[in-house]
């Protein structure tokens, strides 16, 4: 394997992958594609039955890499997609349509049935685009009729392959019962006189051996023909020793026992169990499935003025759809005329209807409620939220946590030591056993099929992808396996304010000019410098101007200085808003407005000065909500013995306000953006394990740092680079479902190893016999083939009891259920006034909870002391 050098032509490729079955089947072929010059990472899924290559396209090539697998004795198989086409293409346009596909990034290879007028295309999912090749083949002058979808073809492989092991177990199972029957006597008066039972059996057990086996014996001749063992290769050297044994006694040797029924049970129980086992993985993935059975199959779109009906695949941004009470929306879109409310719980796991109404986004794959909508599509294709959400999903699958390296190394060298101990076992019971040799021989087989790498494997991706589903049904994507692994040791998690732990619409609550300065002035002053700045606050000022109808004017010479504060120049005058550093920084005094910060920080509102030409223009507070989630989920962590932290950049004083109102006791504050990082590694030093919450874009660093990054997603944007978590939804209290889902699927992947390992300690020693002179205690290889197939679904079934966890939600608002809702009223706790919440604009929280104010005087005394007044009844 080659490492990473400067100037490589880095690729990815992703490889099907036929016949793997356990741990020591997906370790080899790591290894082997590992040792391919040019592969830079190389990891194999059982689950999904697939490798994800990332190599440099200058040194290997995607058919070095399939014959890399193929030489372990599995087969890398190309996916395949069928079109229709029409009209039916003559010579020459075959040979167009061929020749403009080829170069499509993802397509390996294209080729026309001419009969059939069908295109078939071999392509790589990792990069394949399905809308270009339409494109394409509408540019040629034909159209596409129908083609299967990704989930309709995942679903048709995975019913293959119960089909086949369910048709396979059922065919042995027939046979196998007269053999089993005959063995034990039950069928010896029925036969014919002068019938060998032995030459009954051997009728029966023939057909099972080389037909019911034939998987085992395809798997294992592969690999064994390249040098390679796996777990098929016990199996069949187990069934074909007691066959072949059983045969010669039958034949060639007298006086001799058969073990016919060993053989034919022991295959037809491991064909029980792969079908099991194919069935209980099917379940794994069904959350996926149904994210990828979301998109309807068509779209009502308008062109020239009418409805036409085409696939949703076909939707290009801009067009204009319509969407009807029912229907499911097929891409992302912004609303351009209508109102309704949109079930978003299949995206969100948001259980209440959304309203929704012009300028309003609408994700793909939701549903309208009770509204006619029109929509401008944005997002299609691999852009949407859903296709997202999907591919998140898929790469945190193939992404390993360090647990199951672990696995792999120990599934590495599961099969050679097996062989080995089989060998001591037989030898041992043959030279110092004292027994028959054919005693020895069952011992020998019972080890060779009870010992089970396939839990092993399984535990691991069966949890993940069965947690991973969960979350992502519920809008909490878990991206990386380390990630996932951390969870359960953090001890401490840090939250950003702005945005995070606040609703990140700050506004203007007060200006206070300085002495001889007029407020409206010194406003369109302000806002005039804060115009170009990005900042929340800046569009917090310019909105403040605009709603007065301040001018706001042209500024010149803008430099912003992270964390301080912006210099401008506005009519020739240079202007600085900034925190009191930032005024010190520039020798302006701010002794005139200082008393004024005190009273203002305490009500939790962030000050900001403002000067011209060195003197003192203005004071500023700026108020931004905290969201109604934050202080349950707060209450929650604490409750589950975590410790948490507030990070800002604000002031001491407005930091603790904030923090107090929702039960914070740690508090870091005027912390600048890059040095919150710093802070993270301070308390990592410190001895603790640390999740940081953050939005994922301005948090980037510190997420970065922690062991575990959560960040908040839009829930139509969830492609944030950086994060071990990502919230679809704006909702803190997903940031601890988020854990407790790790924590959950941490403790199935434990149990998954426990189990797999304790089933290989108790059950080898017992196959082997070592308690049979003491105690007599023997394991028949017929049972022990069967406790091994169990065992592999013990630890699937096991992690599918994921499913049944349920994130706990906060409490919705009654506006948001119903669009009919009538508006809450709330009691202003100092003067006992009723309060609409629907138009209130004074209002406090603390403690949690928001109280409402009929006038200014009463918010000013519940804000000194909210401890005396927040038992006050807030709403009748």
């Amino acid at each position: 394997m080659s490492g990473r050098t400067a100037g490589q032509k880095s690729a990815k490729a992703s490889l099907k992958i036929e016949g793997m079955h356990c741990a020591s089947c997906v370790a080899t072929i790591e290894k082997s594609l590992l040792s391919e010059d040019g592969v830079i990472t190389a990891t194999v899924s059982l689950l999904d039955g697939k490798a994800v290559v990332e190599y440099d396209s200058s040194q290997t090539s995607r058919e070095t890499l399939e014959h890399a697998v193929d030489s372990t004795g599995y087969r890398a198989r190309r996916l395949v997609m069928r079109y229709n086409l029409e009209p039916s293409p003559d010579e020459e346009g075959w040979k167009r349509v061929e020749r403009s596909l080829i170069p499509l990034a993802g397509v390996l290879s294209v080729r026309g049935s001419r009969g059939s007028a069908s295109l078939l295309v071999e392509y790589d999912e990792a990069v394949f685009d399905s809308r270009a090749i339409k494109h394409e083949v509408r540019s040629n002058g034909f159209e596409i009729m129908e083609s299967s979808t990704r989930g309709d073809r995942e679903a048709l492989a995975r019913e293959g392959e119960i089909r086949y092991y369910q048709y396979l177990f059922a065919f042995s199972l027939i046979l196998t019962l007269p053999v089993t029957l005959t063995m034990f006597g039950v069928l010896t008066p029925f036969l014919p006189p002068g019938l060998d039972p032995n030459l009954l059996m051997f009728v029966f057990a023939t057909p099972i051996q080389f037909i019911g086996g034939y998987p085992f014996y395809k798997s294992s001749l592969r690999g064994l023909a390249h040098g390679k063992t796996n777990m098929d290769t016990l199996i069949m050297l187990g069934t074909t020793v007691a066959y072949a044994y059983s045969v010669a006694a039958s034949f060639f040797l007298t006086g001799f026992m058969t073990f016919y029924d060993t053989s034919a049970m022991l295959i037809t129980f491991i064909l029980l169990g792969r079908w099991l086992e194919a069935m209980a993985k099917g379940r794994t993935s069904r959350a996926i499935r149904s994210l990828m059975d979301l998109q309807p199959a068509t779209a009502t779109i308008i062109r020239d003025g009418k409805e036409v009906i085409v696939p949703a695949e076909d939707v290009e941004i801009g067009d204009i759809f319509v969407i009807r009470p029912g229907d499911r929306i097929p891409v992302d879109g912004e609303i351009v005329d209508g109102k309704s409310s949109v079930d978003e719980s299949m995206i969100t796991g948001e259980s209440l209807p959304v309203k929704k109404e012009p300028h309003d986004q609408v994700v793909g794959g939701t549903i309208n409620k009770n509204g006619s909508l029109s929509v401008r599509a944005t997002k299609v294709g691999s852009d949407m939220a859903l296709a997202q959400i999907i591919r998140l999903v898929e790469e945190a699958q193939t992404q390993k946590p360090p647990i199951q390296r672990r696995a792999d190394a120990i599934a590495e060298v599961f099969v050679p030591v097996v062989l080995l101990i089989s060998l001591v076992t037989f030898s041992a019971w043959l030279l110092l056993g004292g027994v028959d040799w054919t005693v020895a021989l069952r011992f020998t087989i019972a080890v060779l099929v009870a010992a089970c790498p396939c839990a092993l494997g399984l535990a691991t991706p069966t949890a993940i992808m069965v947690g991973l589903g969960k979350g992502a049904q519920n809008g909490i994507l878990i991206k990386t396996g380390a990630g996932l692994e951390t969870i359960p040791q953090v001890d401490t998690v840090v939250f950003d304010k702005t945005g995070t732990l606040t609703v990140g619409e700050p506004s203007v609550t007060d200006l206070i000019p300085a002495r001889d300065v007029e407020e409206l002035h010194a406003l369109a002053v302000v806002a005039s410098a804060e115009r170009k700045s990005e900042h929340p606050l800046a569009d917090a000022i310019v909105r403040r101007a605009q709603e007065k109808e301040v001018p706001v004017l042209e500024a010149t010479d803008f430099v912003a200085e992270s964390g301080l504060g912006i210099r401008a120049t506005v009519e020739g005058r240079e202007i600085l808003v900034g925190n009191d550093l930032y005024m010190r920084d520039n020798s302006v005094d701010t002794s005139e407005l200082e008393p004024h910060v005190e009273m203002l920080e305490s009500q939790g509102k962030t000050t900001v000065f403002a000067a011209a030409d060195g003197n003192l223009l203005a004071l500023l507070a700026i108020s931004d909500p905290l969201k109604d989630s934050s202080a349950n989920a707060i209450t929650r962590l604490r409750d589950s013995g975590i410790d948490v932290w507030m990070i800002t950049g604000d002031r001491e004083p407005t930091a603790r306000a904030i923090a107090r109102s929702v039960g914070i006791e740690n508090v870091m504050a005027q912390v600048l953006p890059a040095d919150k990082a710093e802070q993270v590694k301070s308390l990592q030093q410190s001895g603790h394990t640390v999740a940081f919450v953050g939005d994922g874009i301005n948090d980037a660093v510190a997420l970065a740092q922690a062991d575990v990054g959560i960040a908040l997603g839009s829930g139509t944007d969830v492609s944030v680079e950086t994060g071990d978590i990502i919230l679809v939804r704006d909702d803190l209290t997903d940031v601890v479902s988020g854990m407790e889902l790790g924590r959950k699927t941490v403790s199935k992947i434990r149990q998954g190893f426990f189990w797999a390992l304790i089933y290989n300690m108790i059950l080898l020693p017992i196959a082997a016999g070592v308690f049979y002179p003491a105690t007599g205690l023997a394991l028949r290889p017929e049972f022990a083939g069967l406790a091994m197939a169990l065992s592999s679904v013990s630890v699937v079934t096991n992690a599918l009891l994921l499913g049944r966890y349920n994130p706990e939600r906060a409490p919705q608002a009654k506006e948001q259920a119903s669009e009919s809702s009538e508006p809450a009223i709330a009691v202003d706790p100092i003067c006992k006034m009723d309060v609409d919440t629907a138009t209130a604009e004074l209002y406090s929280d603390y403690a949690g909870k928001r109280y409402y104010f009929c006038n200014p005087y009463c918010k000013t005394v519940f804000d000194e002391r909210p401890e005396q007044y927040k038992d006050e009844d807030r709403r009748d």
